[in-house]
Parts: C-alpha cells; structure tokens; sequence
C-alpha cells in the first residue's frame, strides 16, 4: 500500500490503536489518514472517534511525530 493510500474505514481503528500503542506517528501514516478523511468528502461518526482520540494523544505526548 503507498503511504498516501487511503485506509478502508474499518482499518482505521486498527491504525489509530497501533499508533496509540507504538507511541509514534510518521509523516506517511499521517498522509494516509487524511487521505482515508478526505476520500469521501464527509467524516463518518467512527473516524470522528478515531481521529480525537489519536489528537488526544497527540496533545497530551504520548504519541510522537517521527520523522
């Protein structure tokens, strides 16, 4: 898959938990998550979810940008 693919719906829960786990986020990862956001124009109540609690850990440290 290319970093900027975009993530079927259901594989984003997946990615936000590794994420959350890894304590880390690329720039690759990110790209594929706004791509998974914006394929569709609307953001559906599960991605809504996923995408604060991955900002959450962003804001409070415990997931990292790596570069």
């Amino acid at each position: 898959m290319q970093p900027d693919s975009p993530v079927p719906s259901a594989e984003l829960v997946k990615l936000v938990n590794q994420l959350i786990a890894s304590r880390q986020i690329t720039l690759a990862q990110y790209q594929q998550i706004s791509a998974t956001v914006l394929a569709d124009g609307t953001v559906d109540e599960q991605e809504r979810r996923q995408i604060n609690r991955l900002f959450d850990a962003i804001q409070a440290g415990t997931v990292k940008f790596m570069g």
